[in-house]
C-alpha cells in the first residue's frame, strides 16, 4: 500500500487529502479534512461506472452516508467520483471540514481547495486528467 497527503489552501479554508492506494490499483481510501475542526462527518463510495454491451452507463456511480446535521458528504462525493474516474478503481471517502459560521464563498473556497488536492494526488498518481 502507498500512502499520500495533499494540502490546498490556507487558513481556516485549508483542506488535507489523506489517501492510501492498495496494492495494484485495486482501490484508494481517503480522508479529507480541515477548516476549524477536523471530523467525520460523512462518507461516500465510488466506482467506475459499469458497462452494457461495450458501452459504458456511467462515468462513475457514488453512494453517500451523512452524519445527521453534516453536509460533509457532499464534499466526500465529488472528491470520491472525481477519483474513481481517474483512477478507474473503487475508492471511499470520509470526510469532514467544519467552518463556524461559514460564507457561500467558504464554501466555494473549500471546495476548489479540495479539487485542487485531488489534483495534485493524481500528479503524485502519475494519472492524467483531473476526473471530470
Amino acid at each position: 500500500m502507498r500512502h499520500y497527503t495533499t494540502c490546498a489552501g490556507e487558513g481556516r479554508c485549508a483542506v488535507t487529502l489523506e489517501a492510501t492506494v492498495a496494492d495494484g490499483g485495486q482501490g484508494i481510501a481517503a480522508f479529507v479534512y480541515g477548516g476549524e475542526v477536523s471530523h467525520v462527518g460523512g462518507s461516500a463510495l465510488a466506482a467506475p461506472g459499469p458497462e452494457l454491451n461495450g458501452k459504458r452507463l456511467s462515468r462513475a456511480d457514488v453512494w453517500t452516508a451523512t452524519v445527521p446535521g453534516h453536509k460533509d458528504a457532499q464534499l466526500a462525493a465529488s472528491v470520491a467520483r472525481k477519483l474513481a474516474i481517474a483512477c478507474q478503481a473503487s475508492v471511499s471517502v470520509a470526510a469532514g471540514v467544519h467552518v463556524d459560521n461559514a460564507t457561500p464563498d467558504d464554501l466555494r473556497l473549500i471546495g476548489a481547495n479540495a479539487d485542487a488536492a485531488v489534483a495534485e494526488l493524481l500528479r503524485q498518481l502519475g494519472v492524467a486528467g483531473n476526473g471530470e
